[in-house]
């Protein structure tokens, strides 16, 4: 790593610099969506994989985050954090390499062995460049633009995972109805497809890291050993709490979100096609890129906590409103009580993911920022690693319980039945569990201290004040086109000339992961 980072970026530098990780965050996000989520999911259960798999696939990520505190010792040793990140997404794109042809080396166990192999080199070798991705951004990304520039870098990766989803759920969809059921390799093969495009655009945001303008990393004013400095996060109390509440948001949302997908694909419980779950998940990013730059200015205006005040309470609703699909089948409205959860939830992830991932960014001190960011990236990884496993474990134990809880009414000895059964069964029970231990995370949030932080309901007054004047503007046309081509601004002005304040000012794919 003998390439030095540039001296301190100038004003058009940045932009450039600002301009190329947009586009190398819409790369990533196409791997990114190939590669994880409900295509992971579908190709897991196509490979008969029970419920403990899925939580040991939705641990890895978590697990090898551990690898964040020894990668600093790399990151101090040769300080060129492009370098690193370049290295560090060559390791990466040979796990998604690894996926796309495991229906050619073997399938069964020994498969779904060779998908926890892929998918355990892929995050390892994202965990050792977290934290040099994190100390670039923070270093390359001015402090009072973080929320409109991550907003909007997310509000255009989220389009694009939009098209993404769809495509990759149409095409799915149509090869499979193709393909005989017991063609297994055939069946695997359509997945196979995704991956290798995934590696493809994986490789291309590999170019835009590597042509990056990376500005000088801040030097300490004292020389501490390598215990000091991973010592010193824990020592700040206002970063400690910090931590603590990532990792108890880290549990909550790990309990259940892996298995969201479980839910509706799984034949069992709800049975849903691919291509109307990849909708789904369209719907929920859509309904994020609506309100991310909303949210973003908001965080500016007032600060990141102030915002996850109001959006966590959101979140959690919506993810307890998932144990009410045996009232809503009952009643006939399943599907559109699942679409309104996945709106709720796009809203609500919006404002928590962006907010969540600056304040780590905010609070964490110039030229302190990878190992502070490494701290608290372990910490999370901690309970994520344990969430899905456990909550794997307790979905198979609770599939053989359930709880039932109906209003009747006994007249004359006939029992009238006012409210069909609410049923907890299954990963109900994670839902609910994964709700509660929300709730306390909301507590801990309080504890933590920002500049510029203000009541909810000072951010609740001025979200409905923004959002009527979304709406007022959304309901024209000139409205509607502005609203989706703002994002595009910011790489087009990569290409011209600017002044420093015509930049689009600041995240993360997986919590500033995104440069993996």
């Amino acid at each position: 790593m003998t390439q030095e980072p540039k001296p301190p970026l100038t004003s058009e530098e940045t932009d450039r610099a600002l301009a190329k990780m947009v586009k190398q965050g819409i790369a990533a996000q196409v791997k990114t969506t190939f590669t994880e989520s409900v295509f992971l999911v579908g190709f897991a259960l196509l490979l008969q994989a029970p419920n403990i798999v899925i939580g040991i696939l939705a641990a890895i990520p978590s697990v090898t985050q551990l690898l964040q505190i020894p990668s600093i010792f790399l990151l101090e040793k040769y300080r060129n954090r492009r370098q690193l990140n370049t290295y560090t997404q060559l390791g990466n794109r040979f796990g998604i390499l690894l996926m796309a042809l495991i229906p050619f080396i073997a399938i069964g166990e020994i498969g779904l062995l060779l998908l926890i192999g892929a998918m355990f080199i892929q995050s390892v070798f994202t965990a050792i460049g977290s934290p040099s991705w994190n100390s670039w951004m923070r270093d390359l990304v001015p402090p009072d633009r973080l929320g409109r520039f991550f907003s909007t870098r997310m509000a255009l990766t989220g389009l694009v995972a939009i098209v993404a989803s769809l495509s990759g759920g149409f095409f799915i969809s149509n090869w499979l109805a193709y393909i005989d059921p017991s063609d297994m390799v055939g069946q695997l093969s359509t997945y196979s497809v995704l991956f290798f495009i995934a590696f493809l655009f994986g490789m291309m945001a590999i170019y835009y890291t590597r042509t990056t303008p990376e500005p000088p990393m801040h030097s300490r004013h004292e020389e501490l050993s390598f215990a000091q400095l991973l010592a010193e996060p824990f020592q700040n109390e206002n970063y400690r709490n910090l931590m603590i509440f990532s990792a108890v948001w880290s549990l909550s949302t790990s309990f259940a979100s892996p298995f969201f997908t479980v839910y509706l694909l799984d034949v069992n419980i709800l049975g849903l096609e691919v291509v109307f779950v990849a909708g789904l998940v369209a719907l929920t990013q859509l309904t994020s890129v609506i309100f991310l730059r909303l949210w973003g200015r908001l965080a500016d205006r007032f600060s990141n906590k102030s915002i996850l005040q109001v959006t966590l309470p959101f979140f959690i609703i919506g993810t307890f409103l998932w144990t009410f699909s045996s009232i809503a089948r009952n009643y006939g409205v399943l599907i559109p009580l699942i679409i309104l959860i996945h709106i709720f939830n796009g809203f609500s992830a919006a404002g928590v993911n962006l907010s969540s991932n600056n304040i780590g960014l905010k609070l964490a001190p110039r030229g302190e920022s990878a190992t502070y960011l490494a701290a608290r990236g372990s910490i999370i990884a901690v309970t994520g690693a344990i969430a899905p496993v456990i909550a794997g474990l307790l979905a198979d134990l609770f599939a053989h319980h359930t709880i039932e809880f109906s209003l009747s009414w006994l007249i004359d000895g006939e029992l009238f039945t006012l409210i069909p059964a609410y049923r907890l069964s299954g990963i109900d029970f994670l839902f609910v569990i994964s709700s509660i231990i929300g709730i306390y995370a909301i507590h801990r949030i309080a504890l933590v201290k920002e500049e510029g932080e203000v009541e909810e309901k000072v951010v609740i007054d001025a979200l409905i004040a923004e959002t009527r004047r979304n709406v007022r503007t959304v309901s024209t046309v000139d409205g509607l086109r502005h609203t989706f081509e703002a994002p595009l601004k910011v790489t087009r002005r990569g290409r011209r000339k600017k002044k420093p304040a015509d930049i689009e000012p600041i995240p993360d794919d997986d919590s500033h992961d995104e440069g993996q």
